[in-house]
């Protein structure tokens, strides 16, 4: 397969490259990836502003390059400037942290994924839960036995979002599929010393639901959790039917 490997953590991330290396055993591999980190930059693109692209050698096993734009971009982008590569799947990440729950709407990992369904390839995400201390040796291990799995149920209709406690793989729980859960933190925004504020807090999980992504993720189960760009309330639409809206 010829693999798009992208994520939001930048193209010097340890994440990227244990992701790209992996993959790289069997497949045809190019990274694009952000010139720094874009983490939590969603889905947002660079528009009426220059982005700057170069290759970058992070590895002797495939291809690198930075972009300085969002994730969104790298795989708009990659899907242009590589065009006679005829990309068969996009993988973002390893992210270096969580995907989870509602951080799923701020994510530049999920977003890389969604881009690349709409434009018509499909596309899985991967994220080590960990803050500190990601043993990407080991995520790139279970990645590797879950691979093959993975691609069989990816879709261009939506992004297959892998969670993966840092843990060993022998101490690996098992791998459920799970609806997202409403992650939820300690916000608190600290002032710093040249007057400005920086967000911080600490994850919560008290209050979940126990088959969410959420819970099982953070009690030693990968999750597997399909994710689509179509954001409409089918539920809602069908409870509207037979409303009358007049001017």
């Amino acid at each position: 397969m010829r693999i798009l490997v992208a994520n939001d953590d930048g193209i010097s991330s340890e994440g990227v490259k244990a992701l790209a290396e992996v993959l790289s055993k069997d497949n045809e591999i190019i990274v694009v990836a952000p010139d720094g980190n874009r983490s939590g930059f969603s889905h947002s693109l660079t528009i009426g502003r220059e982005l700057f692209f170069k290759e970058v050698k992070i590895s002797d096993k495939f291809k690198a390059f930075s972009l300085s734009g969002t994730p969104a971009d790298c795989v708009k982008f990659a899907t242009h400037k590589f065009s006679d590569f005829k990309f068969d799947l996009v993988c973002s990440g390893i992210n270096h942290g969580n995907n989870l729950g509602s951080d799923t709407a701020y994510s530049g990992t999920v977003a890389a994924g969604l881009e690349a369904n709409y434009l018509g390839l499909p596309a899985i995400a991967f994220s080590n839960i960990a803050q500190n201390g990601w043993m990407f040796d080991e995520t790139a291990k279970i990645v590797d036995k879950l691979f093959k799995k993975l691609v069989e149920l990816s879709s261009t209709e939506y992004t297959v979002n892998v969670n993966i406690p840092n843990l060993r793989c022998e101490e690996i729980k098992g791998v459920k599929f799970a609806h997202l859960g409403v992650q939820k933190y300690s916000d608190y925004y600290e002032q710093t010393s040249g007057g400005g504020y920086v967000l911080k807090g600490e994850m919560l999980t008290d209050g979940v639901h126990p088959e969410c992504d959420v819970a099982l993720s953070v009690t030693g189960y990968v999750t597997v959790t399909p994710i689509s760009f179509n954001r409409t309330d089918f539920a809602t639409i069908k409870k509207f039917e037979g409303t009358e809206l007049k001017l």
